[in-house]
């Protein structure tokens, strides 16, 4: 069974809260591979809202999960 990696985005700036999921590498990630996905997560919403990657907040960090209904993959 595949395993993804899974963290909501969001920003006062912009109203919108975008999913992005990942794919894991083993069932138990490292902590690199984590913040790897994390930075690449906040980097893909700042751009898809236009903002600076300093005003991007970040939701609960979430491993071992189903592949999200809805998202974007990175």
């Amino acid at each position: 069974m595949a395993f993804y990696m899974v963290q909501n985005m969001s920003s006062t700036v912009s109203n919108s809260t975008s999913t992005y999921y990942r794919l894991q590498s083993s069932p138990h990630v490292t902590h690199a591979e984590s913040e790897r996905f994390t930075n690449d997560a906040k980097a893909a919403y700042a751009l898809s809202q236009r903002i600076q990657i300093t005003q991007v907040q970040e939701g609960p960090y979430r491993s071992g999960q189903n592949k999200p209904a809805q998202g974007k993959e990175i």
